[in-house]
């Protein structure tokens, strides 16, 4: 007789309980994974977009009071209006327009009639209708409120901070302010006499937010530039409390953190925790321009996941009861069971070896078994679609060429196409070669920090970064996503980048490292674009003429400086500010070629570089200095003898024996360190040669500065004086 502890019955039993119990665990917990983060997107999405409809609702109402304030701003402006003629007009304003609370005319002094010192006329709402007052009293000065002071002073509208208007519409409110100047002058130079305002009441705007349900103990509040609350749940926070006070009151390590990103970020969806409400919540907030608040919705995240929790605890009761009928009938069906658990079992180690082309399809029972080979079928599914998405993210970098590939069926597809685009080349002046002098570890740390500020930047201009080869970065923009303004893009990007390098320096001499500059070109041209390589390795990249054009530019330039080619100037002439026009020649191009040395942009991405100080500085004895020529980044063995004969800290003339040419890129040493290890050096580019009676006299555009030698430069500057008529 065969033991109950070795019966078939026993062990298919036992077997198929733990098997049971063990997969459908892994499953509920995956779908229960799987299905928070979903909702978490999918609120994500909801609260991002209550938040930004909101937010245009409100924009919308600003705009309409802002543009009643142009209008009436234009027709005093464009004529004359009697006493009678302004205010009918002022009152039809507030009357026909339903976001309007209030609207004012304030005259500077004197400005309405020569005997009248102040005049303010205000119309506002009340529960009788439009109300007059007159705001140019003893009681209330008008000259002192920044609704007034601010436009007069910027010359320029402005919305002001919430405050509450007593003494005039004696209400909560935020003003939209718009000067006003004499007819037929220009408003940047012209006489201002008034200042035309408009009002939104708080309380209005209140209302309507506090209108909008989030969950049921979510909630939706609006905060000024400098965090204070405008509207709220609790009427006693409004104009008084700060999202900074509730942070520092919730004693969260990273409340602080959140509340700043509230105010300043354009929009975004964060986790903060216990960190605002002392509840575990989640917020989603967008910018309003105008007037520059922002609004925020708190969703907590018990509510959130209520429902999902639930449903995971009945599956783990509705899990047990069937476990426990399992047990019953598991001696009866013991057979039947064995044949598809084999199955089962020869699949899974299928999947263990990576194979996740699961055929369960013979299985056709409804029962527990059944409904496991279907879970089990379906979780391979899910696995092979997470294997494809890492697949994907493996051999591609940036968010917009992700999305390209999930939504295309042919996102992989090796292939390109002709487009224009426009291309970035940035490169470190002298840090090839001064990396010999450097560790390892600084010149990992150099380059995590350089680089880590500079992929951001780009990606921030949707670029699209192609390679990083050491401290070199090529990257383009225009492409995968066709982009009408790439120049401008590419442009704002290479200025934002070399202005980046300030901070990135000042960071390296902290840590003794030394003061690099990086050459910075743009160019635009067609180009081919698209998935280069092989099946097993490919990236998604540009290549030809254009591409090779761009790094010869960008060998013309020097430290600090951004060089354009003239495709790229054609599209943004009017937008830039261009200091020196290059006339070069280059290696494979016939004739000269124009290159522009950008200082800043205007319009939207407006930047500008800074003014630096080349002033030369003549000094009283040439400084010797060894210099070494270097040749595609390769240093001669044998170093020169020059002096030094007028410096800067950015640039020196270098008295040479032998001859030197324009664009040649030099190390020059100036002494030994105790060590014997040569620590004053610099490298540089001769940008200019003009021939001497004593020899050849170069202008070095410094490119990297060690520490040691910036001190020298330092005391030598102290010592000298100043060249002049110098550059």
């Amino acid at each position: 007789m065969i033991s109950p502890r070795n019966s078939i019955t026993v062990k298919i039993s036992l077997l198929v309980l733990g098997s049971t119990c063990l997969v459908l665990a892994l499953v509920v917990e995956l779908m229960y994974t799987s299905s928070r983060d979903l909702i978490r997107e999918e609120a994500k999405q909801s609260g991002l977009n209550l938040v930004m409809s909101l937010a245009n609702q409100i924009e919308q109402d600003f705009l309409v009071v802002a543009k009643a304030a142009d209008h009436f701003a234009s027709l005093v402006e464009s004529g004359t209006f009697g006493e009678e003629a302004l205010l009918g007009h002022m009152k039809r304003t507030v009357t026909n327009t339903p976001e309007l609370y209030g609207s004012a005319t304030a005259f500077l002094p004197f400005r309405y009639k020569p005997t009248v010192e102040r005049y303010a006329p205000y119309f506002y709402k009340s529960d009788t209708g439009v109300d007059f007052v007159q705001l140019g009293t003893e009681s209330y000065n008008y000259l002192e409120k920044d609704w007034f002071r601010v436009p007069v002073n910027t010359r320029k509208p402005a919305w002001s901070e919430p405050y509450f208007d007593e003494g005039g519409g004696n209400t909560a409110m935020t003003t939209y302010s718009r000067p006003v100047f004499e007819k037929g002058s220009e408003s940047s130079r012209g006489t201002m006499k008034a200042v035309v305002t408009a009002d939104i009441s708080l309380d209005s705007l209140n209302r309507l937010v506090n209108s909008k349900r989030v969950y049921s103990t979510g909630f939706l509040a609006v905060f000024s530039p400098s965090g204070r609350f405008v509207t709220s749940r609790s009427p006693e926070r409004v104009m008084r409390d700060t999202i900074f006070d509730v942070a520092d009151n919730r004693k969260h390590p990273e409340a602080q953190d959140i509340a700043r990103r509230i105010v300043t970020e354009q929009s975004g969806f964060y986790d903060i925790g216990g960190g605002i409400t002392g509840v575990d919540s989640y917020v989603a907030f967008a910018r309003m321009d105008p007037p520059g608040w922002s609004l925020a919705a708190i969703m907590p995240r018990a509510e959130l996941f209520a429902k999902i929790d639930d449903l995971r605890n009945k599956t783990y009761m509705l899990a047990g009861f069937g476990i426990a009928l399992l047990v019953v009938a598991a001696a009866l069906v013991a057979r039947s069971v064995s044949r598809p658990l084999r199955l089962m079992a020869r699949e899974t180690v299928k999947v263990a070896e990576g194979n996740l082309d699961v055929d369960l399809s013979s299985i056709r029972t409804s029962d527990e078994v059944g409904r496991l080979a279907r879970a089990f079928t379906k979780m391979t599914e899910g696995l092979k679609d997470r294997d494809r998405i890492k697949d994907t993210f493996g051999r591609y970098l940036t968010q917009e060429v992700v999305k390209r590939l999930l939504d295309s069926k042919d996102g992989l597809k090796l292939g390109g196409e002709m487009r224009e685009l426009s291309i970035l080349m940035s490169d470190l002046r002298g840090f090839t070669a001064l990396t010999s002098t450097m560790s390892p570890e600084q010149v990992i740390k150099f380059l995590n920090r350089y680089l880590g500020e500079m992929v951001d930047i780009i990606l921030d201009h949707r670029g699209i970064i192609d390679e990083i080869i050491g401290d070199g970065i090529l990257a383009f923009f225009g492409a995968p996503e066709a982009l009408e303004n790439h120049p401008e893009l590419a442009v704002a990007c290479a200025l934002k980048m070399q202005l980046a390098m300030e901070e990135i320096n000042a960071l390296n001499e902290a840590d003794g490292l030394p003061h690099l500059e990086m050459g910075v070109a743009v160019n635009t041209g067609e180009v081919v674009v698209g998935n280069i390589g092989s099946e097993k390795r490919a990236k998604y990249g540009a290549v030809g003429a254009q591409v090779n054009f761009t790094g010869r530019v960008e060998s013309f330039t020097v430290g600090g400086q951004i060089l354009i080619s003239a495709g790229t100037y054609e599209r943004l002439s009017d937008l830039l500010d261009v200091g020196q026009v290059l006339d070069v020649e280059m290696k494979g191009v016939s004739g000269k070629v124009k290159l522009y040395d950008v200082k800043g942009i205007s319009g939207r991405y407006e930047r500008h570089l800074r003014d630096t100080d080349e002033t030369l500085t003549a000094l009283e004895e040439p400084v010797a200095v060894q210099v070494f020529r270097l040749d595609q980044k390769k240093m001669s063995d044998q170093g020169e003898e020059a002096g030094i004969t007028k410096i800067s800290l950015t640039s020196a003339c270098v008295l040479f024996d032998k001859g030197i040419s324009p664009w040649e890129d030099v190390r020059m040493v100036m002494g030994q360190s105790s060590a014997g290890h040569t620590a004053r050096e610099m490298y540089g580019k001769v940008i200019s040669v003009e021939r001497v009676q004593a020899g050849v006299e170069g202008l070095v555009r410094f490119t990297s500065v060690s520490a040691p030698a910036y001190v020298l430069i330092r005391r030598l500057l102290g010592n000298g004086r100043r060249s002049n008529g110098d550059p």
